[in-house]
């Protein structure tokens, strides 16, 4: 039963990331929580989410062109990344457990009232390179990532396509010392690796139908349903680690 219900919320989370370019770890991660622990979920949902990312960026790579101003960012994505994976381990069940819960509401949050920040002319590379770290140290620790670099990366005015494509660079930059942190400090269990594996059949079909409905259904509706849902999961997983 555990086994049809990972495999179902990584479908779920595949449609989305294939309709809106991001939201794999923001929906699998509530879901599979609630199945098997906020450690495991954040673990076992890297995987599949990495490879989204890339082939997400290698099929953006024309819209690529012209990345270096995000090169402070870059960098300290990395750092960033590998001191919340090494949180990831530190901090007790509850607190991994709330951390999941407010990311997904911020994530949802920030979505659904379509916070759009202009960036300041002067300080962009310090703010980017801030942006980095704490986007890095939350991703390690939680799994998601999204939520502060969309918000930065929505700063810079890219149109769709480079923005999709953009977000899954970073997204797979920030996730490259996610995945050594998680390897280092033995993270990936036997189960864990199991439930990455169940995960990528019905994350590869969910990613493909995702990509195909964006063109035939409103987004916009879509979008506003799903992002009420993970509030609401978000919600409920802070409240179960407050209790």
């Amino acid at each position: 039963m555990t086994t049809a219900l990972v495999a179902a919320a990584a479908a779920l989370a595949a449609v989305v990331k294939g309709m809106l370019g991001m939201g794999f770890p923001p929906v699998a991660t509530p879901l599979i929580t609630t199945l098997v622990g906020a450690q495991t979920a954040v673990v076992s949902v890297a995987i599949p989410g990495f490879l989204q990312n890339a082939v997400q960026a290698w099929g953006g790579r024309a819209h690529l062109r012209d990345i270096r101003s995000l090169a402070p960012l870059l960098a300290t994505l990395v750092v960033g990344s590998l001191l919340g994976a090494y949180l990831l381990t530190a901090l007790p069940v509850h607190l991994v457990t709330l951390l999941v819960g407010v990311s997904v509401m911020i994530y949802a949050g920030l979505a659904l009232l379509r916070i759009e920040p202009v960036l300041p002319k002067r300080g962009t590379a310090a703010l980017g390179a801030a942006t980095g770290f704490v986007a890095g140290v939350f991703g390690g620790a939680t799994g998601t990532f999204a939520p502060i670099l969309a918000v930065y990366l929505a700063a810079t005015r890219p149109d769709k396509y480079r923005f999709t494509a953009v977000i899954a660079l970073l997204l797979f930059v920030g996730q490259v010392p996610q995945l050594i942190g998680y390897a280092t400090l033995g993270l990936f269990t036997r189960e864990r690796l199991m439930l990455s594996a169940i995960m990528l059949p019905p994350a590869a079909l969910g990613f493909a139908l995702g990509t195909v409905i964006r063109s035939r259904v409103s987004q916009g509706a879509f979008a506003v349903v799903v992002r009420w849902a993970l509030l609401l999961i978000g919600l409920r997983l802070v409240i179960d680690a407050l209790l």
